[in-house]
């Protein structure tokens, strides 16, 4: 039984909102060991949603679909389900005296294109929306089945987490999944890629993440030692640079290894325009950050401070990162990963990554 989610909505073809509740979904069947085939992002158009509809369900699937849902003209995905299903409207009781009931603790007088919500394809199943008046709906057609959801993420969480969820698992049997999330900082995406790809470890599903300023290898397998194996192999093979197994951030890693060494870090901030800081202000060793336009001279600034960091000099994908370790002062040239639209972050990243390094190394 293959599984697909779907987004519904011109907007989010038009890119003026995020779709957060595919990752939502994605991250939460993962975590219950159901793996997501396709992600599929659809306008307010019948037509295209029935035919996407179609295509889904060549083979048996279960159509996970965010959004289309409410009361307005451009809500399409009822209509689509009814259409593809060949199953007329009917009104559903429970849901229309749901949002009678709800209308009225609103004071709102009842309108059509609210009762217009409770007419669900004949043989589907209300899923209560508790943040608002669309319900969701499950409904089995042919050898496929449908699960569709607001596209409001206050009302489609709970959905999904108290009814959607415990439907899937009622199709498909999950299976028992263990994780772990590699962290590795320092080392390029390239050799990551390379070094997995020689190993080729049996059983275990890798995922390999280049994030902004970081890298992770995510594992997933239904055997525990084949994991533990794995990490084994992995330490062996990074050493320090893997910095984490249990999903922690480069930030958090640092300030440990800080407070472990008994030394206190400012920053000198120009390009990273705050971000150091912003990542590090709730840190016991975080001293300080300076915020400029252009470099200070890092000799003389935070006199107090164990460690001052001044990332500058940004050129393409590098540049140039200061350092002053209890008065001693070195330049060192770093690549950061990810796109120019993350680049404070992953220079923040990367000079974070780079420090612990140093410290760990010495």
């Amino acid at each position: 039984m293959r599984i697909f989610i779907v987004s519904i909505g011109n907007e989010i073809l038009e890119g003026s909102i995020v779709d957060t509740n595919s990752n939502f979904i994605a991250t939460r069947l993962n975590q219950e060991g159901l793996r997501v085939d396709g992600i599929f992002s659809v306008g307010d158009d019948t037509e295209k949603i029935v035919s996407l509809f179609k295509y889904l369900t060549k083979d048996p699937s279960i159509v996970i679909t965010t959004g289309g849902l409410g009361p307005t003209f451009d809500d399409k995905t009822t209509e689509a389900l009814s259409r593809h299903c060949r199953r007329r409207l009917k009104l559903n009781k429970k849901a229309y005296f749901d949002i009678i009931s709800k209308v009225k603790v609103k004071g709102v007088k009842l309108k059509i294109s609210h009762t217009r919500q409770a007419y669900l394809p004949e043989g589907a199943k209300p899923l209560p929306n508790h943040n608002g008046t669309a319900a969701g709906i499950l409904l089995s057609c042919e050898h496929s089945h449908f699960i569709c959801m607001p596209g409001v993420p206050s009302e489609m969480k709970p959905m999904f987490e108290n009814y959607a969820l415990k439907s899937i698992k009622e199709i498909v049997n999950p299976t028992k999944l263990y994780r772990y999330d590699f962290k590795l900082t320092g080392v390029p995406e390239s050799d990551a890629d390379e070094f997995i790809k020689k190993l080729n470890p049996k059983d275990v599903r890798i995922i390999l993440n280049a994030m902004e300023g970081e890298l992770a290898i995510r594992a997933l397998s239904e055997d525990l030692n084949s994991l533990q194996n794995l990490k084994e192999i992995l330490t062996n093979e990074f050493g320090y640079r893997l910095y984490s197994t249990k999903n922690q951030t480069i930030e958090d890693v640092l300030a440990e290894e800080l407070e472990k060494e008994d030394l206190t870090i400012a920053f000198l901030e120009s390009i990273t325009a705050g971000y150091l800081a912003l990542l590090m202000f709730d840190k016991a060793p975080f001293v300080g950050s300076f915020v400029s336009d252009s470099n200070t001279n890092i000799d003389n600034a935070f006199e107090k401070a164990d460690i001052v960091a001044c990332p500058c000099n940004l050129v393409g994908n590098e540049f140039d990162l200061k350092l002053r370790i209890n008065s001693h002062t070195t330049t060192h040239t770093l690549r950061y990963m990810g796109n120019i639209n993350f680049m404070r972050k992953s220079v923040s990243k990367r000079t974070l990554g780079f420090i612990y390094e140093m410290l760990k190394s010495s």
